[in-house]
């Protein structure tokens, strides 16, 4: 009987919400982010897949067509030349087995890659096939390409590929090529049937991306995988593997194709809402390459909004040696300097405590960048209320000198000063905050509701004075057109 209930609810839902998407988007509501992504409509959830492919940058994503909850979960697709202004794709994989479920073989995240050397032997003309790698839940892991650089998309005639077993709950495949082994590597986060082996991640190889092989297995990070290799301090001759999990964890270590040795304990760049990150690997003219990491910082829905969740500003990452050892930085991508507009700029500026000193009161606006380097002098605590207005208390942005903790949206992270010092980069859309600290050693995130709080801006410090050294502000321009 709940089959069919559930095939009627989805049907229903299905009609309404495509009345409701027949009229164009409207991306001017008073919640809806304008410099993030979100869909036109619906919710979505992780990053399910990332690829770059012919100068596209290709973003799919769990998302359902049915409404603003996690249901019928469907691949969402997108697709960017700057990493910033988005054009929304068709769905490029719907849930497997013509199922009508809610949640049985419906789509969660995964991986993606080029075809370079067309072993599936899918290739059409001159563009390598792109393949997808995604969980099918409850359905085993699956394979679905594209032979058109992502227009169309065929599930894989032998699915799945790695069949489901409830005792180990594999899922979230991250397959890329290995070099050094002539090999293709999956990592699963997987339980084990071994109950003597914790949760954690497995390794997996092919040669034809079809047939793979257990390798082995490390206890510890849980969640989605991703798995990279990046230049220690920017110096190519020094690299090493950094493995991350769905909630922002991470272990740097070795990798020679088949195991991981970690030579970290799990550690954090992110303490906010951020989770299930994805990377494109985008090769540089020198030889080099980008590493730019995607994820979800947000999946709830926003009163009387017709969207439900939105992902984070794409980062690029990089390690960087510190006296206490190696760490992830995380730092927005360079193409978002095109969104900025005319900046307002303090300096050398030395601030008393009391809002009547408040430096920024000038500002009044929705999306702005916030860049500056402040020396603590004898401060007690500083930071930003932004989106304020009288009578409303907006968000504050908090860092406490005194236990040397940054706070925001109820999340809070360790930041040591450097030098007596502490940068923030903080971005405000109209309804998300992401804050990127020390060169984005550490990173807030989340989300707020606009609903009732202004449009106003207060930089302020407690207890001491507070030297300003520089301080760049920029309104940010949308990505969406005007109407």
């Amino acid at each position: 009987m709940i089959k069919p209930l559930c095939s009627a609810l989805l049907l229903c839902l299905f009609v309404v919400f495509a009345r409701a998407q027949e009229s164009e988007p409207d991306f001017t509501q008073s919640m809806r982010p304008q410099f993030h992504f979100t869909a036109p409509a619906n919710w979505i959830g992780n990053p399910a897949a990332t690829v770059y492919s012919d100068g596209l940058y290709h973003l799919f994503y769990e998302y359902s067509p049915v409404g603003n909850t996690a249901i019928y979960t469907n691949m969402g697709h997108a697709v960017s030349k700057d990493l910033l202004h988005w054009e929304v794709k068709p769905i490029a994989v719907v849930p497997d087995n013509d199922t009508r479920d809610l949640y049985k073989c419906t789509i969660r995240s995964g991986s993606a890659l080029v075809d370079e050397q067309n072993v599936l032997g899918k290739q059409a003309g001159g563009s390598p096939t792109l393949v997808i790698f995604y969980t099918s839940y409850d359905c085993g892991i699956r394979m679905a390409y594209s032979s058109d650089n992502g227009e169309n998309w065929t599930k894989y005639g032998s699915n799945p590929i790695i069949p489901y077993k409830a005792d180990e709950n594999a899922r979230d495949p991250k397959v890329f090529w290995y070099e050094p082994g002539k090999c293709f590597v999956m990592v699963l986060a997987r339980n084990p049937e071994d109950g003597d082996i914790g949760d954690g991640f497995s390794f997996y190889t092919s040669t034809n991306l079809t047939d793979w092989s257990y390798q082995s297995h490390i206890v510890g990070p849980k969640g989605r995988p991703d798995l990279f290799e990046l230049p220690v301090n920017g110096h190519p001759d020094e690299e090493q593997w950094v493995l991350t999990d769905s909630i922002g964890a991470y272990v740097i270590g070795d990798f020679d194709g088949k195991s991981f040795t970690a030579l970290t304990s799990l550690m954090k760049t992110d303490y906010g809402t951020f989770k299930g990150g994805s990377s494109w690997i985008v090769p540089g003219e020198d030889g080099t390459q980008r590493v730019i990491q995607i994820g979800s910082i947000s999946e709830k829905e926003l009163a009387e909004m017709p969207f439900a969740g939105q992902m984070s500003i794409p980062v690029e990452l990089s390690l960087h040696k510190y006296p206490e050892g190696l760490r992830l930085v995380k730092e927005p991508v360079k193409e978002l300097g095109q969104l900025q507009d005319k900046s307002f700029n303090i300096s050398e500026k030395n601030i008393l405590p009391g809002l009547d000193k408040n430096p920024v009161k000038r500002l009044k606006g929705d999306c702005f960048r916030f860049k500056g380097t402040f020396d603590l002098k004898t401060v007690s605590s500083f930071g930003y209320v932004i989106r304020a207005a009288k009578g409303q208390n907006g968000v504050e942005i908090r860092y406490d000198a005194t236990r040397n903790l940054l706070s925001c949206l109820g999340k809070s992270a360790s930041l040591m000063p450097e030098d007596g010092k502490i940068k923030l980069d903080v971005l405000v859309d109209r309804s998300s905050v992401e804050i990127f600290a020390n060169d984005g050693k550490v990173v807030l995130s989340g989300q707020y509701s606009s609903t009732g709080i202004g449009d106003e801006y207060i930089l302020y410090n407690t207890g001491g004075e507070l030297f300003i050294d520089n301080l760049d502000v920029y309104p940010m321009i949308s990505v969406y057109p005007k109407k």
